[in-house]
């Protein structure tokens, strides 16, 4: 078997160079330009000139044109004759969308599903020396438009400020048609290798596995998928190698017959070491109690697959998961169980970490993920509006320990149930399943996103509701859980986000007794952040807060003078209709007022990361009622304001670094609810905990507010609490109704600070006033800056007074620092480390580029 990639620079122009002529004289004067391939047209377009760039001020509206006009790459092989014996073929992953493959002039094949994998056979149609190949790629909007005048009825779908209709009707990443954090790019290219192949025998197309486990051994049946290209009989091994294993080999001849043979052996392996998700490892729980922050990676095994000359490598590794979801005297549970342990999934929504998929850059995924985890997160749940990922996705996740839920690519609209329509679907999910299932991190198939919700967002479902919920259940049950459930028996299947879980086909939205629920009354319904603390969730796979964001990023997309929250370009990024109203009320809700746009956006962090750390906070302290809180969202498509808690050059939200902190597997949580003032610690380790919970009641100038005139007699003093949190569990160690304050709320916070293990020391803050009403003291902040090494700095922070969501920042400068959005005390230095993501940045310019703000610089 012989195979080439046929990557590189290919030649594109416009099918029809005359309609195409009305935006642009580019290929007037030039037929065509180059266009690398894995690659997207548009960015090829950017990068000749043609287009300027979507993402720049309202530069997407100019660009809408390029998706309605259809595309042709080409590109010249040059074929030897030993190439041509047997047969030869061509296959496409990630071909987005529609497409027409022509070998010489000769059409060789056709694509109508970017989720697809597509194989042609070209025998024929290739001859020795220079070879012509072109692919034609159609209008997806054109398409849908076509699609849609052909349905019996119309099949409705969610609009968003810049959108490409009908959407819903086409099988593309259904975020291409513009969301409430996105733009409207509907892009066209094949994003993996173009592969060429010539084979006598057939092809491994996937290599599948199940285990069962025997006390520390694993039984390990392998199932190869072979397609034949003539009947034979080939030699056919399985070989097993990685850490602490003796390698395991075994094979057999196989007789095999034109067409889709499943091919199986089964091995023993050995004592082999266990996957864990990140944080719940054995040795995990001695990291968290020495402080040690290296990111653990887990065992991974290889297992290659021999038939004939083809072969297929894949890494695997060894676990148990589960999905607990059963009645109890709080409703239904919903959690993951690994290796017998039941793990508190803490993470974030995923959705493609670019708008243009050329800029989806292994780079890119590897400091997501890195970063996902460097939050203490161990779960990402991709969401069902954009892709099933790219190959490096699942294999970072695998590393890192990040379960992975799984939603099939439907979203926020209802589907047709068109007999060609489920023929297509149908053989998308079975590609998917075979080509993910054996990813150790894959924890869960979700079916969709908010589809059960959608039968009941439009007016054409809410008079014909059967014949809608009959076309939601054929696609859903009818092909997807019939698909995954063959395909992926151990596996769990969920049926719709949010939902109880299968046989259970009610909508869950914001119902918190059973199941997943989606809870956005915060944002959407514009209610306080005490919401959160209303309701008693299972596991909540979606919940989020707007924000800006910085500065430096803004100003990548908003010139000079648009820089004003109500402007025409900070409104165009703005996609969530009324978002930047809701910002700016909860200002005046809870803060007083900023002054001046750096203010409004730095301030929009902090209410962004008050928003979730009190729904995080809360709900892990239910445990075990609440099992998953997942936050909307960890990443943007492009820069914009949103939901994200990093933004789209990759720097750390506010929120990101405050995740790190109540995600942490140890932690102390204050809050206020009902007129009463708790604390608790968090203990996610696999041991009894002792820790040590001093309670401090300060004044703004610091000081012990007990000690001060007009306190008042018999309230609470400071103290300090000794006491063992048992393994997996949270213990309540504090609580005191408000009226119990030794001052007034307005005139007083509450400082916790937790110690455990090898002296590890962590704190928390509550206010027990809105801030607004607090009588804050302006701060003076000294900072001294240490260069450690090249890309190391450490920053020590000092105060005269408290200081609050005290925030630094380095402008353009990449990089993360180990904390921040902070509590600073008096006689209490602070040292943080920023870790530059270049090694040529000079202390010099690190100082100048430094920044730090409070919340009383605001106003």
């Amino acid at each position: 078997m012989k195979a080439t990639a046929l990557d590189g620079t290919w030649k594109l122009r416009p099918r029809h160079p005359e309609r195409v002529a009305a935006y642009t004289d580019a290929f007037t004067a030039h037929t065509e330009i180059p266009v690398p391939i894995p690659g997207d047209i548009h960015s090829a377009l950017i990068h000749a000139g043609i287009i300027a760039d979507p993402y720049f001020a309202k530069n997407e509206l100019d660009v809408q044109w390029v998706g309605k006009e259809d595309w042709i790459i080409s590109r010249e092989i040059k074929i030897k004759k030993a190439f041509l014996s047997g047969q030869q073929f061509i296959s496409f992953q990630f071909a987005d969308t529609f497409f027409h493959v022509f070998i010489n002039g000769r059409e060789a094949g056709k694509g109508g599903n970017m989720f697809r994998s597509w194989r042609f056979n070209v025998s024929g149609l290739l001859h020795e020396g220079i070879n012509t190949i072109e692919i034609m790629f159609e209008s997806a909007e054109r398409r849908a438009i076509e699609s849609a005048a052909r349905q019996p009825y119309p099949v409705p779908y969610s609009v968003y400020p810049v959108y490409s209709p009908h959407r819903n009707l086409v099988r593309k990443t259904q975020c291409h048609a513009g969301w409430d954090w996105g733009p409207c790019i509907m892009a066209f290219g094949v994003y993996e290798s173009i592969r060429l192949e010539q084979t006598t025998k057939g092809f491994i197309d996937y290599v599948n596995t199940r285990y069962v486990r025997e006390n520390d051994d694993w039984q390990v049946e392998v199932t190869t998928v072979y397609t034949a290209i003539t009947d034979c009989t080939i030699p056919v091994s399985v070989k097993i190698e990685g850490p602490g294993i003796d390698t395991v080999i075994t094979g057999t001849p196989v007789n095999v017959t034109v067409g889709e043979n499943l091919i199986r052996h089964t091995v023993t392996v050995r004592r082999p070491e266990l996957w864990w998700p990140a944080g719940c490892a054995p040795e995990d729980t001695a990291a968290v109690l020495t402080g040690s922050s290296a990111l653990r990676e887990n065992p991974l095994y290889t297992l290659t697959v021999t038939a004939y000359h083809a072969v297929k490598t894949k890494r695997i590794a060894f676990r148990t998961i589960d999905v607990v979801a059963e009645p109890d005297e709080h409703g239904k549970s919903m959690y993951f169980k690994v290796n017998g342990r039941p793990v508190f999934s803490k993470g974030a929504n995923w959705i493609p970490c670019d708008a243009l998929p050329s800029r989806q850059t292994p780079q890119k995924y590897e400091k997501l993920l890195r970063d996902l985890a460097a939050a203490h997160m161990n779960t990402v749940r991709v969401w069902g509006g954009g892709q099933y990922e790219k190959d490096i996705f699942y294999e970072l996740c695998d590393r890192f320990g990040i379960m992975v839920w799984q939603d099939c690519m439907f979203a926020c609209s209802l589907y047709p149930a068109t007999p060609p329509f489920l023929r297509s679907v149908r053989a998308e999910i079975r590609h998917q399943v075979r080509r993910l299932k054996d990813h150790p991190s894959l924890a869960l198939w979700c079916g969709n996103n908010e589809d059960v919700g959608a039968l009941t967002w439009y007016p054409e479902s809410i008079a014909n509701r059967d014949r809608y919920i009959i076309d939601y259940d054929r696609l859903n049950e009818g092909v997807l859980a019939d698909e995954i459930r063959q395909l992926d028996p151990d596996r769990a299947w969920w049926p719709s986000s949010p939902s109880a879980g299968p046989n259970d086909y009610s909508d869950n939205w914001h119902a918190d007794g059973r199941g997943d629920m989606h809870y956005w009354s915060v944002w959407h319904e514009k209610k306080s952040f005490d919401a959160y603390l209303t309701i008693k969730p299972r596991f909540v796979s979606e919940f989020g807060y707007e924000s800006f964001p910085s500065l430096s990023e803004v100003q990548t997309y908003a010139p000079r003078d648009q820089l004003n929250l109500t402007s025409p370009v900070m409104e165009f990024h703005q996609r969530s209709p009324g978002g930047n109203s809701i910002i700016l009320e909860n200002f005046s809700r809870y803060f007083r007022f900023p002054e001046g746009i750096k203010n409004m956006l730095y301030l929009s962090q902090v209410q962004q990361a008050l928003a979730i750390k009190t729904a995080v906070e809360y709900w892990r302290s239910l445990r075990p009622i609440c099992m998953g809180s997942i936050i909307w969202q960890l990443n943007d498509v492009w820069p914009v304001a949103s939901w994200s808690s990093i933004e789209y050059s990759g720097k750390w939200k506010l929120l990101h670094y405050e995740a790190k902190k109540f995600f942490a597997p140890v932690a102390v949580v204050l809050y206020k609810k009902d007129g009463k003032i708790s604390a608790h610690v968090l203990n996610d380790t696999e041991e009894n905990l002792p820790v040590r919970v001093a309670i401090r009641f300060l004044t703004f100038d610091g000081k012990s507010a007990a000690s001060q005139t007009g306190a008042h007699a018999g309230t609470q003093t400071d103290l300090s609490i000794d006491a063992t949190v048992a393994p997996d569990s949270v213990l309540k160690v504090f609580e005191c109704p408000e009226t119990e304050l030794p001052l007034a709320a307005h005139e007083c916070f509450i400082y916790a600070e937790l110690t455990y293990g090898d002296n590890r020391k962590t704190s928390n803050t509550l206010l027990p006033a809105l801030p607004k009403e607090c009588e804050l003291r302006k701060a003076c902040i000294k900072t001294a800056v240490k260069r450690l090494a090249p890309q190391i700095f450490e920053i020590t922070l000092t105060t005269d007074k408290p200081a609050f969501f005290t925030a630094l920042d380095t402008k353009k400068l990449g990089g993360t620092f180990s904390d921040n959005m902070l509590t600073l005390l008096p006689e209490a230095p602070v040292t943080v480390r920023f870790t530059a993501d270049s090694e040529k940045l000079t202390q010099e310019k690190f100082e100048k580029a430094l920044s730090v703000t409070t919340l009383t610089d605001t106003y």
